[in-house]
């Protein structure tokens, strides 16, 4: 009789993510994307993510849906796809996802970005509150704001950055979420501009003397 394991999991598959790490899961489905976080997993078999925070009737999901999901480690965005196993409802709203084959860096950074902390605008639809700028590229940047109801909404808007210049002069840039972290009570937003024109790049190399356009 053959005693080998059929299930025997090859620790080299193991992830290198952290329990409480949040996930961007996006779908084909109505909902296009929204947020988890992961609470378990078995090597090599399955994750399990936490949805309760998401309306239940907003996201539909079923067994053998197609999902991706991205999620940052160490400031670099990863993604993988995977399978939806089963979605319990109760006692809480948990997804269970097939465990990756192949989990891919996705970093949009084409360049190096530098250490900053720049108090910016932020608008995201019709709603504008504070942030700050942490690091930035010449095409993007990393940007915390605090924590508010809408957030898991960020994924589907555009986003301005107003960043102050001068005595009272604000410069705008657009720019799309592609990754978001929620912290404690603040979230962070990985962002990638839309265009940087000449003008925006002379007051941007003001802002931060060591970035180079």
């Amino acid at each position: 009789m053959d005693n080998t394991d059929q299930h025997h999991i090859d620790l080299s598959q193991r992830l290198f993510i952290e329990l409480g790490t949040s996930l961007l899961i996006e779908t084909s489905g109505k909902l296009k994307s929204f947020s988890g976080k992961l609470v378990g997993m078995k090597v090599g078999n399955y994750l399990i993510v936490d949805i309760s925070e998401v309306e239940p009737a907003a996201t539909k999901l079923f067994k053998e849906d197609q999902v991706l999901v991205k999620y940052i480690n160490l400031e670099d965005i990863f993604n993988f796809s995977s399978v939806i196993i089963s979605v319990l409802q109760q006692p809480d709203h948990l997804v269970f996802l097939k465990y990756p084959e192949m989990v891919e860096s996705c970093n949009i950074r084409s360049e190096k970005r530098v250490d900053c902390f720049i108090p910016v605008g932020v608008k995201i639809g019709n709603k504008q509150i504070q942030g700050t700028v942490t690091n930035i590229s010449p095409k993007g940047c990393l940007c915390s704001i605090d924590y508010f109801k809408l957030w898991k909404n960020i994924n589907d808007q555009k986003i301005t950055l107003f960043f102050p210049y001068g005595d009272l002069e604000t410069l705008a840039i657009s720019g799309d979420t592609r990754s978001t972290q929620k912290q404690a009570y603040q979230i962070r937003l990985g962002i990638k501009f839309n265009e940087v024109n000449q003008f925006a790049q002379s007051v941007l190399t003001t802002l931060v003397p060591a970035l180079r356009i």
